[in-house]
């Protein structure tokens, strides 16, 4: 399990408060950290008929990417695992006159939270990802499961009437 907090105090610079573009791409790059000219091996260009449409060049390979929204009332987050853990909490038994066996709860690990995002870009090899494209059709299938999740059934006012 995992719990999301703020970035610490002495990390944090400038550059925590922004936001930031994600891009999917289709290849493996095995390459982590900065970069010293990212003009000279990134350089998307907008699809003058839709702004949602880019073309870009990566080592020679013609991309085209399509712009995705983050739906309204939810917040993409950039995140780093730490070594932290949230303090165990123990629930309070002294009620009970018997106490059962109980495994140890697994630990909750912290995430730190570096960037945020509203939209981010899927990439495909010469063609545009179609909409049933996995991460294209991933975010909305996933917001409707979650939203399902954690929201109540609305009741059924005839439920428990006899006519």
């Amino acid at each position: 399990m995992f719990a999301l907090q703020p970035q610490q105090p002495s990390e944090c610079d400038s550059k925590s408060s922004k936001s930031y573009t994600p891009n999917i791409l289709p290849c493996r790059i095995h390459h982590d950290g900065p970069v010293e000219s990212l003009n000279r091996y990134w350089t998307p260009v907008p699809d003058e008929k839709d702004q949602n449409l880019q073309t870009a060049y990566f080592r020679g390979r013609k991309l085209r990417g399509r712009r995705v929204q983050i739906p309204r009332g939810y917040e993409g987050i950039v995140a780093t695992h730490t070594d932290r853990e949230l303090p165990r909490t123990t629930p309070d038994n002294s009620d009970e006159a018997e106490v059962e066996e109980v495994e140890p709860a697994e630990p909750v690990k912290v995430l730190e939270k570096q960037a945020t995002f509203g939209d981010f870009v899927v990439w495909a090899h010469e063609t545009i990802p179609a909409s049933d494209d996995p991460y294209v059709k991933g975010v909305e299938e996933w917001i409707k499961f979650a939203e399902a999740m954690h929201t109540e059934p609305a009741q059924d006012e005839n439920k428990g009437t006899s006519t």
